[in-house]
Formats: structure tokens, C-alpha cells, sequence
């Protein structure tokens, strides 16, 4: 099989991450690294036996590329290789707002090219395991819990906690809301922060019959990440961090997974490559689906910073 050359732009921590996960592949070359800071890009690559590269260089050596560089620059950086032919992950957000994304949605159609979007909880072990589960109950959701709490970070500078965090459940929610995802309205939104970026929001959402309350914060002193699904007769009770569920049928506890801990990052990535080698395969996380997840990210901020006192 031939070997994909790929590029990872931007190196933090999730970068890193990234970079790791395709150094493990027999089917990838990671050919180099795009970093601003030039001293750290010739360090990381003579590190990982690749080459520091610029973003020019890369369409000439690529087959695909992640970016994982800070959010504000995913529109520009996505638009610019994509136009040019090469395959994208861009870890989420997208892009900053709906109408860059469907931007970048449109060049990939056009250019005929992947664009997988990195909602990374969609390939947790533990959320496909709650979709299969629902899917074969022919139930749906009556009641949706997320809660999505953080340490304090000065990672992300420039996206407040519903783009960082929030996001995450919005796109997982609008996964299982299947065509129903039509009907979602944001009914409140409350935050907790600065006019301009808060760091702890609670919003609730309605699809028809299914309530949803999301709480996200990035001033915990520990990280948690539960998602809770009601339906007719089934509870789900899900947390991410460890990927195991427990399933409840008319009260009673009816299964709990003691599957393997697997690397989220990794299914995304092998999902990637998956797409890029069979054009038939469409993303899991589309450039289509991240921007309806935008869509509710603005309508939410909307709320928030509509209502705070200036």
C-alpha cells in the first residue's frame, strides 16, 4: 500500500498529539511540521526525523495535513491547502463562525478533497457505544445532560468556553439528533466571565419532545465529562473520560461496558485515512455537520453576550 505523505501544522500540546498518532501508522509518512516559532519547528522535526516546513511547501510535498493550529487561523490555513489539493483534519473548531465554515465546506466539494472536522468525543469508545445502543432501542432521546468541566487553562486564547469546550456535546447531540437537528432552538443561554470571552456557560436546547441542559467551565478543579441520555424506557449514563456507560432499562440496570480504554485521537485519525483511501467512505464529522454545530455555538454566544451588563 502506498504510503500517504502528511504534514501536522501547528505543534502544542494537541499538535504533538497528532504528530505521535501518525508516527505510529506503517501507511503514513509524516513528511514534516509547520510551527510559528521557527527554533522550536527545527527542534520537534530533527526530534521526529521529519522536516520543518512552511505553509507554502506543503502542497508540493502532502498528500494531507492536520491543523491543529490556533482556532482563528483554521478558516485561512483550511481554505489556502484545500484549494490547493490536499486532504484536511482540522481539529475543531472549524472555523471561527458558520459562514467560514460553509466557505470551507464549498472548497472541499469543489476541489473534491476530504475535510474531516475534529470533534474528537465522536469517536470515544464509550459515545458509539450509546449511539448503537439507542439506534437498536428505535427510542428517542426525551432528555439530554452535558457537563464539561476543565482546569484552568491559558491554552485557548482565542475562544471562549462554548467554542473550547461546549462545542464538544453540541456536535455529539446533534450526532444523535439525526433529522430532528431542524427542529433544535435555543431556548437560554447564561455565562460567567469577561463581555467578550466567558469561562463558564449553562444553555438549554429543544428538539421536539427532547429537553437539553450543557454546562461547561473552564474554572474547575477537576475535569469532568458526563453526558446523560432519557428516553422513553432507556438511561444512558456516560462519561467520557473513562469511555464506559451504563444503561438502564425501566430502571433497572440492564449493561455496563468494561471495554479497553482507546485512544479517541487515533479512531479519528485511522477514520481519516480511511476517507482519504476510499472516496465512497464519507466523514463521520463533516465540514457539513461541524457547521450546524457553529450555527448553535453562535446562537448560544448570542444569548450569553446579549444578555451580560455592559
Amino acid at each position: 500500500m502506498k504510503q500517504l505523505h502528511i504534514a501536522v501544522i501547528g505543534i502544542g500540546q494537541m499538535g504533538l498529539n497528532h504528530l505521535k498518532a501518525y508516527q505510529k501508522r506503517d501507511d503514513v509518512h509524516l513528511v514534516g511540521i509547520v510551527e510559528a516559532d521557527n527554533l522550536y519547528a527545527r527542534h520537534l522535526a530533527k526530534e521526529h526525523n521529519c522536516e520543518a516546513l512552511t505553509l507554502d511547501d506543503l502542497p508540493e510535498y502532502v498528500d494531507a495535513v492536520s491543523i491543529v493550529s490556533p482556532s482563528q487561523t483554521h478558516y485561512k490555513i483550511g481554505a489556502y491547502l484545500l484549494s490547493k489539493g490536499v486532504h484536511c483534519l482540522i481539529e475543531k473548531p472549524l472555523a471561527m463562525n458558520m459562514t467560514q465554515s460553509k466557505e470551507l465546506v464549498d472548497i472541499s466539494k469543489k476541489v473534491n478533497k476530504v475535510l474531516l472536522v475534529g470533534h474528537i468525543e465522536e469517536y470515544n469508545t464509550g459515545f458509539k457505544y450509546l449511539r448503537e445502543s439507542l439506534e437498536r432501542s428505535s427510542e428517542l432521546p426525551h432528555y439530554i445532560s452535558c457537563e464539561r468541566f476543565n482546569y484552568g487553562s491559558h491554552r485557548v486564547e482565542d475562544a471562549d468556553v462554548v467554542l473550547d469546550l461546549m462545542i464538544h456535546d453540541l456536535g455529539c447531540v446533534i450526532d444523535l439528533l439525526g433529522p430532528d437537528v431542524r427542529y433544535l432552538e435555543v431556548l437560554s443561554a447564561h455565562g460567567h466571565g469577561n463581555k467578550e470571552s466567558v469561562d463558564m456557560a449553562i444553555a438549554t436546547l429543544r428538539a421536539r419532545d427532547c429537553l437539553m441542559t450543557f454546562q461547561a467551565s473552564r474554572l474547575s478543579h477537576q475535569r469532568h465529562r458526563e453526558f446523560i441520555l432519557h428516553s422513553k424506557s432507556f438511561s444512558y449514563f456516560l462519561n467520557f473520560i473513562s469511555q464506559q456507560v451504563a444503561v438502564y432499562h425501566n430502571n433497572q440496570l440492564t449493561a455496563q461496558t468494561s471495554h479497553p480504554w482507546m485512544s479517541p485521537l487515533e479512531h479519528e485519525i485511522d477514520h481519516f485515512i480511511e476517507c482519504i483511501r476510499d472516496p465512497r467512505k464519507q466523514p463521520l464529522t463533516s465540514g457539513i455537520k461541524a457547521s450546524i454545530t457553529l450555527k448553535y455555538v453562535e446562537e448560544i454566544q448570542k444569548k450569553i453576550y446579549g444578555g451580560m451588563p455592559r
